[in-house]
């Protein structure tokens, strides 16, 4: 896997987002904004490609699967029709 397709990704993402900004010094709490704004992107998309199967989601993140519901219900991730 290439990481460094990710990163550029962001990078990007972030460079759109700046341009927007009319002051980017009035932009407080970025950090936090793009960690669970990525981590709910990478949770709702390995949940939509594992037909929403905790246990292969959890498998691919490389977290338990308490873990992953904890972090689903943390950010309001909605799982239908859950499979074990």
């Amino acid at each position: 896997m290439k990481q460094h397709n990710i990163s550029s990704a962001i990078e990007l993402l972030l460079d759109n987002f700046f341009l927007v900004q009319k002051n980017i010094r009035n932009v407080s709490g970025l950090y936090d904004i793009v960690i669970k704004e990525a981590e709910t992107a990478v949770i709702t998309k390995t949940m939509q490609l594992t037909d929403r199967n905790k246990k292969q989601t959890a498998k691919i993140l490389g977290i338990s699967r308490n873990t992953l519901d904890s972090k689903l219900k943390k950010l309001k991730i909605g799982i239908h029709n859950e499979r074990q």
